[in-house]
Parts: structure tokens; sequence; C-alpha cells
């Protein structure tokens, strides 16, 4: 019986990718629902931030609703990737462990795996040969239950951040070609014989 509630106490505070509604900054926390200028005060500017744009209804201009703001403590604690969405919290999410910036790890095709964060990926490889940004798109995502019509698994649109990055790796070598959605790496395909600049 000790032994089942201490496994319990231990999953419950098992670090995971779905997020969580708090985070500790050295001595004090912010929480979800938080504005961004609290979360500054509290824990300082991100290593990264990535900003999602989407166009304005009328065309006119673009506005920044979405911003995952990155922070990296180092190899013995977990990376924090805080989502904002219209200047406010929204979400905590961790982003495995963390790294030097002097040495973030080696850069080749066979390292650049579907997961991989666009923050990670950018610390290693640096920027891409060319990038293309298809802004918000829908998509139907899969999601485990049943639908109203008793199927097994249900379909429901949702928007992703889509960008394409390629990357040259020399005529010994097939370009790289990245498909990110919502600051993470969701394909990788090989492209055209790279070339040596």
């Amino acid at each position: 019986m000790l032994c089942g509630g201490l496994l319990l106490a231990s999953i419950a505070h098992w670090p995971n990718a779905q997020g969580s509604d708090s985070w500790r900054c050295g001595s004090r926390i912010v929480s979800v629902e938080d504005r961004a200028a609290k979360v500054l005060a509290v824990c300082g500017e991100p290593d990264f931030r990535d900003v999602f744009y989407a166009s304005h209804p009328q065309g006119l201009s673009t506005v920044a609703e979405v911003e995952h703001w990155t922070y990296n403590p180092g190899p013995n604690q977990l990376i924090r990737v805080l989502k904002m969405r219209n200047g406010r919290l929204a979400d905590i999410e961790t982003g495995g462990y963390g790294f030097r910036p002097s040495s973030p790890g080696r850069c080749a095709p066979s390292t650049m795996n579907e997961g991989i964060s666009k923050y990670r990926l950018l610390a290693r490889c640096g920027e891409p040969l060319t990038r293309q940004v298809q802004g918000f798109v829908r998509t139907l995502s899969q999601y485990p239950g049943r639908s109203a019509f008793g199927h097994r698994r249900a379909v429901r649109p949702v928007e992703v951040y889509r960008e394409e990055w390629v990357y040259n790796f020399g005529r010994q070598h097939r370009m790289r070609i990245l498909v990110l959605e919502n600051g993470k790496v969701a394909r990788v395909e090989s492209g055209d014989r790279g070339f040596n600049p």
C-alpha cells in the first residue's frame, strides 16, 4: 500500500510535455493567466522567443497572437516553454533537458528528427538555407476516443503554425526539408543533392 502511494506521488510530479499551470522562477512562481509583463519581471527575458504571426482580417497588418518563450536553465534542469496567447501565459510545457549554449550538440542530417524544437534546431544547426512561412493552416488531427458515430478514432480540425525549412549539407548529402508545426519538427524529407558554397 505504501509503495503504491509513493508510486502515485512520483507519477504526479513526473515532468510531462502536456503542460502545467505554474512554474517556479527562482523564488517566485508564474502561473497560467499571468500577464506577459509579470512573466518578464519574474523570469527575465527568455533564451528564445518564437513568434507566430497571423494576418489581420483586413490584411492591413500582422499581429502576434501567439508566442512561445523558451527558458534553458542548463543541462541539469528541464527546458520550459511558456506559451503566450494575446499577452497572457496560456500553458507551460517541458522541452527535455537543457544544454550549454556553447555546446548544443552536433548538426548532421541524421540528427534532424521529428519532435525537435525550433530552439534546439537553431542552437544546433543555425539558420536554414531557406525558410518559407505558411502561417496558420487548418489541418485534421486524430485523437483517441470515439466520435458521435462510434468510430474508434475521432478527427477534429485544428490550426497549426507551419513553416518549411531547408538545410544544405554539401554535395555529399541530400538537402533536408523540414516541416515545422507550432515550433517543432513535424516531418523530415530528403530533397535534391546539396551543393558546396
